[in-house]
């Protein structure tokens, strides 16, 4: 392997959410004479299939298995992640976020015990620093698992796609594997956050199938769990097709009011449905352009709803914006380079986002 190289990994679905990762990984900061690349892998059937196919693309001693919506903000990273390789030989995989003692369950928030630091975006912004803060002056502190937002290693072991074919608990399988190999897992000490998750809403349809695949492979003398966790797909069977019934219901109803112009009276509907819809991340969207619209119409102005009105957009395309405005002030709040800076000013033109639009927005994207 090549011992001064760098690449980073990354699953990707989205040429959006790529180009915005890449750029980042863009202003990192370099040790000197080593290389980096960015490998973007299409197609994948599955995170472990993917990230096999990356690892076997490279001969980079130092991998970074990323997700496509996270988002670096250390531009030291690589000097600081790869500084603890060297001085600790034992350390075989560094993560942002982990947990000191997995649950018994296998799920990783379930205990709290969970370390590190994260800024995390859903609709709002917030820096986590979880459980049991890491001590001023240490560099990292070991853990038993760490998040797969981010996954950096400087060994090669193969991901377990033969058990792990869709997009959970690929993370904590291969922690296990490290483990088992005998290397130790670390999760660095982080004034502020170093990366950013904008991870929107989680789609757990298939999380506890292999919860239940990730107990049996490595705690299969936990039968209480493995039988609790099978009683749990089953219940989940039944009720997940009217729980999502209702969410699309009342989108459906908020998408038509705002297409056909009714907005008093869709600013009145979330009003009276938004504590049922806390978790609907596009019934939460729409709630909060429909309040940058009334907020407009106080201040006699008229843009947040143009790009439907004038026929060039629909109401559904609003999530979407929603996503590229938070990125656009991202870039200004982490003082990427003025080319970036443009290219959000020109798309703030170009799709009517007032100041009274971006600043709504700045309170939910940026941390207090």
């Amino acid at each position: 392997m090549n011992a001064q190289k760098v690449s980073f990994i990354v699953c990707t679905d989205s040429e959006s959410a790529f180009h915005e990762c890449e750029i980042y990984i863009n202003q990192l900061e370099i040790p000197d004479g080593f290389v980096v690349n960015v490998l973007p892998i299409r197609g994948a059937n599955s995170m472990a299939e993917g990230y096999n196919a990356g690892m076997l693309q490279t001969d980079a001693k130092y991998k970074v298995y990323l997700h496509q919506d996270a988002l670096i903000l250390n531009r030291h990273f690589l000097l600081d992640t790869i500084a603890i390789f060297w001085e600790y030989p034992q350390i075989g995989m560094i993560g942002m976020v982990g947990t000191k003692q997995l649950h018994k369950n296998g799920c990783i928030w379930s205990n709290p015990m969970r370390t590190g630091a994260l800024r995390s975006h859903l609709i709002t912004t917030s820096d986590e620093y979880f459980d049991i803060p890491i001590p001023e002056g240490r560099d990292f502190t070991t853990v038993e698992a760490i998040d797969g937002l981010l996954m950096m290693t400087d060994q090669d072991f193969l991901w377990r796609s033969d058990l792990f074919t869709g997009w959970d608990f690929y993370d904590l399988a291969q922690c296990r594997e490290f483990l088992r190999a005998g290397y130790r897992i670390a999760v660095p000490y982080q004034e502020t956050p170093w990366v950013l998750h904008d991870s929107g809403a989680q789609n757990l349809k298939d999380y506890h199938t292999y919860r239940k695949t990730y107990l049996e492979e490595y705690c299969p003398d936990n039968q209480v769990e493995i039988d609790a966790c099978t009683r749990f797909i089953a219940t989940q069977a039944e009720t997940s097709p009217q729980m999502a019934a209702g969410k699309n219901t009342a989108v459906d109803t908020l998408l038509s009011l705002i297409q056909e112009k009714r907005y008093e009276e869709a600013l009145h509907f979330t009003q009276e449905n938004l504590s049922q819809n806390q978790d609907n991340e596009l019934f939460c969207i729409l709630t909060v352009f429909l309040q940058i619209n009334q907020q407009e119409k106080e201040a006699d102005i008229h843009e947040v709803f143009i790009p439907l009105e004038s026929g060039e957009q629909t109401a559904d395309w609003l999530p979407l914006h929603y996503q590229r405005i938070c990125r656009y002030l991202w870039r200004t709040e982490n003082k990427l380079p003025e080319t970036y800076q443009q290219e959000g000013q020109a798309y703030f033109t170009r799709w009517h986002v007032s100041k009274t639009a971006r600043d709504r927005i700045r309170i939910l994207c940026l941390p207090e």
